[in-house]
């Protein structure tokens, strides 16, 4: 299977946090694992076969474009080749203000876009006809740009989640919300209904994502050296944590990479 990631224009990047391009040309079966990392996002695949997303015990067979929303359980997405998957990953709020779908009931969760909805756009059904990836993300993209061509963020919200990401998740919530001259419990209720998330709840993805690209990377560092530059009080806190998003202790999720 070879996945790649696009280089994405400052326009798309008012959007879309980032693309990412699966794709296979054997008939060998592919489980592809997503874990929580703050961002809804946009699908569209094609293959002959049935494509499945598994969230804890439940299970649901996909159409060609679908929605997801934030995901705080490990998602196992079942394909079996050839087949190609694109997925877009959206900043918070472009979801419920470009496809009309509350960002709260995504949560742990996916939607079917209807084909009326995508079907105009020639490089969907271009794409699967001559089975091209570059094509797909192409129609993928023109898609999201053409729904949210009129999305606005919220500035005061928009300013809370860049800090956010710029800290990596190490913020403390009471003093943003100072900062950004709002009382807590004001902020809460409306992050959590632009995001899907709490801000501790989005904070402690952004974080675990940190931890998972430390783990993730070319140096096999210590899980105490990972725990301290991911901004964990200690490695017992950064264990759970991350047993927490992945169902598996740091240590045995290495062994796997």
């Amino acid at each position: 299977m070879k996945v790649w990631k696009p280089d994405l224009s400052l326009e798309v990047k008012s959007l879309i946090q980032s693309v990412f391009v699966f794709e296979s040309d054997t008939n060998e079966k592919q489980n592809l694992p997503f874990y929580a990392d703050g961002f809804p996002g946009l699908v569209f695949f094609h293959s002959e076969n049935p494509v499945t997303v598994y969230v804890g015990s439940e299970s649901k067979v996909m159409d060609p474009v679908f929605v997801y929303g934030q995901t705080i359980e490990p998602i196992r997405i079942q394909m079996e080749g050839p087949f190609f998957f694109v997925m877009a990953q959206l900043f918070p709020a472009v979801v419920e203000e470009s496809l009309g779908i509350p960002v709260v009931e995504l949560t742990n969760s996916c939607f079917t876009i209807p084909q009326s909805d995508w079907i105009e756009e020639p490089n969907f059904e271009l794409s699967r006809e001559k089975f091209s990836s570059s094509l797909a993300m192409d129609a993928l993209m023109t898609f999201i740009m053409k729904k949210g061509s009129k999305f606005r963020p919220d500035p005061i919200l928009h300013i809370c989640i860049e800090e956010i990401l710029e800290e990596k998740g190490n913020c403390e919530i009471g003093k943003l919300s100072k900062k950004l001259g709002l009382s807590e419990r004001t902020l809460q209720r409306r992050f959590r209904n632009y995001v899907g998330l709490t801000p501790k709840q989005f904070s402690s993805i952004i974080r675990f994502q940190s931890s998972l690209n430390e783990l993730n990377g070319e140096i096999k560092s210590k899980l105490t050296d990972i725990a301290y530059v991911s901004g964990y009080a200690d490695q017992s806190h950064f264990i759970r944590q991350f047993k927490s998003f992945t169902k598996q202790k740091p240590f045995r999720f290495r062994e796997k990479i």
